[in-house]
């Protein structure tokens, strides 16, 4: 499969203070980063649930804050048990459709996409992991701000308007002004609470920190409709210190041609 799946010219031309200067932490929301041929087959081909392992009231952490239930399935590797990659809820990268396999292989080894992501977070090493959500009737994610480890989620979303309706809920939200002390608060328990409608080819790319907090409300969806997404979750690299991004090597690629057109051959692990 030969098509690019990723917009780089959008990439190369989205300005690194538009994402870091938002408040309370950087965070945007992207509109066809995916090409739309691209988006439309993935779209179609979103691994089955069959993969998928059902994760109900799974213990989040000490914080009392409620478990997120949904469908789940990791690449390789899971963070939730040490079962063998092939198993349900842990997909081998051949047991993709084919457009995922294309698709997961273009992240992995695009120095544009690395490079776009180091640029957008100022850091230049990082290991990468993925992963896919299935939300149904129920399902939120109760405020919360991410674990330590992870700088940053890129997390690509699988829902059009002809198949989500905005009244079932499904938007992240981008919480600000904790008014409670206790870390597990509500939604309401916020000043402020900005909601991103996900469908129609979006992607939502946000840096951890200690004021990230975010949520989905529970969805009101009827039987047979689903919030379907794609992680790209951004991991403190193991072993290493973290650099900072060194503007001068991505305008020295840029240069060169690299940037534009899904130059492959190094790793964004």
């Amino acid at each position: 499969m030969m098509m690019s799946f990723l917009n780089y010219e959008l990439m190369h031309q989205f300005d690194t203070k538009t994402f870091r200067q938002q408040q309370p932490f950087p965070h945007t929301l992207f509109k066809d980063l995916l090409c739309p041929k691209a988006f439309d087959l993935l779209y179609r081909e979103f691994p089955s649930l069959d993969l998928f392992e059902r994760h109900v009231n799974v213990a989040r952490n000490a914080t009392g804050q409620r478990p997120h239930n949904r469908y789940y399935l990791a690449l390789q590797q899971s963070i939730y048990h040490d079962k063998q990659a092939g198993s349900r809820g842990v997909a081998t990268l051949a047991q993709l459709p084919a457009s995922w396999q294309a698709f997961v292989t273009e992240l992995q080894t695009s120095t544009a996409y690395h490079d776009f992501l180091a640029r957008m977070l100022g850091i230049e090493d990082f290991d990468a992991r993925y992963a896919w959500h299935v939300g149904e009737n129920s399902s939120e994610v109760s405020p919360h701000c991410d674990s330590l480890e992870k700088l940053a989620t890129h997390i690509f979303y699988f829902n059009t308007s002809a198949d989500w309706d905005l009244s079932w809920g499904g938007s992240i939200i981008v919480l600000d002004g904790k008014q409670v002390p206790q870390d597990n608060p509500e939604i309401s328990d916020f000043r402020h609470a900005e909601a991103f409608d996900i469908r129609d080819n979006r992607s939502f790319l946000f840096q951890n920190t200690a004021r990230a907090w975010h949520a989905v409300e529970a969805l009101t969806s009827p039987a047979g409709h689903y919030r379907r997404l794609f992680n790209v979750i951004i991991q403190v690299p193991k072993g290493k210190k973290l650099r900072h991004f060194d503007p001068s090597r991505w305008q020295n690629r840029l240069r060169r041609g690299l940037m534009l057109g899904g130059i492959r051959g190094r790793s964004g692990r």
